[in-house]
């Protein structure tokens, strides 16, 4: 019967340390904070990512992606941290002009009278005035230097677009991405850019009937550079029929404000 009521008793004890310990947890829990924030240019999902390592073990962080919005619930000082880091993410996107020369360096005239035509047409001119020429004149060896095409593009960070150049007989497009960097001694930006020739080539089908013409396309030039803005740039240069031409891309970039 001892034994018994000492069991109770040791019972009742540990009970008690339970309920107190609970009861202890319960007062130490911190007051938290809820806030509801709606994003204007970056998605909900990626935010929650980003937020995720900075909540503590009371927090709770919700995403809805259809209606853009993050539900943030933690303590005040950890609410205030994620709102500012919220303020540097959600930002507009940086607008960039980029202004595109393409130019055809050759040994001679030109003779191809697709490529001819077009020139023509653009009422290109020899860039003897433009010292970029002059220095690829030096470094390459062409003797003339014509511009075949030149256009513009208005592009936000970190989105993707996509140019038509050429025209007849010279069927490109140039595909590029900018990511803004800000610096202190001024704004520049890292771009990638693939210049594409679209060709197509006759496709004989395994029986009898027309032949079918087969799209392709071919990376004339890829690369990824840092552009300072308001400068010029050559992208970069592909030789074309063994060396005796070469298509020369060069560009130009502005950080709109």
């Amino acid at each position: 019967m001892k034994k018994f009521i000492g069991i109770l008793c040791v019972f009742f004890l540990l009970t008690g340390m339970t309920l107190n310990l609970c009861a202890l947890q319960e007062q130490r829990k911190p007051e938290l904070k809820k806030e509801f924030i709606k994003l204007k240019y970056v998605e909900a999902d990626e935010v929650h990512k980003v937020l995720r390592s900075f909540q503590s073990q009371y927090g709770r962080i919700t995403s809805n992606d259809d209606l853009n919005v993050i539900t943030i619930q933690d303590t005040p000082e950890i609410v205030d941290k994620m709102l500012f880091l919220i303020k540097q993410i959600d930002v507009k996107p940086v607008d960039m002009l980029i202004t595109v020369d393409l130019v055809l360096g050759s040994m001679g005239l030109i003779e191809i009278p697709e490529i001819a035509g077009l020139i023509k047409e653009k009422q290109s001119k020899q860039l003897e005035s433009d010292p970029i020429i002059k220095e690829l004149k030096n470094v390459l060896g062409y003797t003339h230097y014509n511009r075949i095409d030149s256009s513009f593009i208005r592009i936000q960070d970190n989105s993707y677009s996509s140019l038509k150049l050429g025209g007849q007989g010279l069927d490109l497009s140039l595909r590029l991405e900018p990511h803004y960097v800000k610096e202190e001694k001024g704004d520049t930006f890292q771009l990638e850019l693939r210049l594409i020739q679209h060709t197509s080539e006759q496709h004989i089908s395994a029986g009898v009937g027309p032949t079918e013409k087969k799209a392709r396309e071919i990376v004339l030039i890829g690369t990824t550079l840092t552009v300072k803005s308001g400068e010029r740039t050559v992208v970069g240069v592909s030789k074309l029929d063994g060396g005796n031409r070469a298509l020369i891309l060069i560009i130009s970039g502005k950080v709109i404000k």
